[in-house]
């Protein structure tokens, strides 16, 4: 079997890594992103983080939006992923509102199509939340650690606060 490529940027020996377990049909998650994407970037270029996200594919019907937004994404080209990843989250009131919706647009409008180690990578991140006992989401880790924030009461600002402040202990 194939060792299984997750969504990774930054160097592979960077003095912090952040991994962020989300989903990309969650409105919480979208708030996280945000701010990670705002606050993370500069560490990634500069050498010091290694950014690991890791879409958990919930079981709840909402959410299952995210599954199939998910499949569709080429993890061995993080870069071009990361552009789709912002699309997603900024268009996320438009296509969660149905599957037909979010296939129309990944596969029609993006013009991606499935790809052949989804359905491994979303078993391998499923057992991994079970182990580390992951249940909602977004969870974060800094460097093995749960980073601590409210999903449902912080908002982008807040979130980029405490990122930032973590990133500096």
């Amino acid at each position: 079997m194939t060792e299984l490529q997750h969504l990774t940027f930054g160097k592979e020996d960077a003095n912090i890594t952040v991994e962020a377990f989300i989903n990309f049909a969650c409105p919480y998650c979208k708030h996280y992103f945000f701010a990670a994407d705002e606050v993370l970037t500069p560490y990634i270029e500069n050498g010091d983080v290694k950014y690991i996200v890791k879409h958990f594919d919930k079981t709840k019907q909402h959410l299952l939006k995210g599954t199939v937004a998910n499949i569709h994404l080429d993890y061995d080209d993080p870069d071009e992923a990361i552009k789709y990843i912002r699309d997603l989250y900024e268009t996320q009131e438009e296509w969660t509102v149905s599957f037909e919706t979010i296939e129309r647009k990944m596969e029609d409008e993006l013009r991606l199509a499935p790809q052949k180690h989804a359905d491994d990578r979303s078993l391998a991140i499923n057992r991994e939340t079970f182990e580390r006992d992951i249940t909602g989401i977004p969870t974060v880790f800094i460097n093995g650690e749960r980073f601590d924030f409210d999903p449902v009461e912080d908002n982008q600002e807040t979130i980029q606060e405490k990122l930032e402040k973590a990133l500096l202990n």
